[in-house]
């Protein structure tokens, strides 16, 4: 089934906060317990500051609210012989609210994501997947990279 999709600005904040909170509930990163009144102005203001800059948005509304949900976040790193542009595209927030799985909405939005890196010169895209999602980023040519590191600085 082929839904709309639509890039999102400024007017969709609320609803963006609300799908990314039902993503991190379902994800086990805060609870039903968790004051998430920090998180939420946190994600507001980054959205609102940056979206249509370097954050870009896209959903799928179905009855009249938002059903889905993918983001891209745009940036510049020292370029590297895979690629010589140092444009990346960090994708996140590819969610779909539970009453409207399997239908292919993340698919969608997936692919104006890479349509819209295409455009703008992204040579390299790249992700955290969940087990569930993973099957649709192989699907698209994603490769698992297992020597990512990280580190949480105080």
């Amino acid at each position: 089934m082929d839904f709309q999709v639509v890039e999102l600005d400024k007017k969709a904040v609320d609803d963006f906060w609300h799908l990314r909170k039902e993503l991190f509930l379902e994800l086990g990163e805060i609870t039903t317990e968790t004051d998430v009144e920090e998180l939420e102005s946190a994600s507001k203001k980054y959205y609102l500051d940056h979206i249509g800059k370097d954050l870009l948005n896209w959903g799928i509304r179905q009855d009249g609210h938002l059903a889905a949900i993918g983001s891209l976040c745009l940036f510049s790193r020292i370029p590297y012989q895979e690629n010589l542009t140092g444009q990346e595209g960090y994708i996140l927030n590819i969610f779909t609210s539970k009453n409207y799985r399997k239908q292919g909405m993340a698919n969608q939005i997936l692919d104006a994501i890479i349509d819209e890196a295409k455009k703008r010169g992204v040579r390299r895209l790249w992700l955290s997947s969940s087990d569930q999602g993973k099957p649709i980023y192989l699907d698209k040519g994603f490769r698992e990279k297992a020597n990512e590191m990280e580190l949480f600085l105080a």
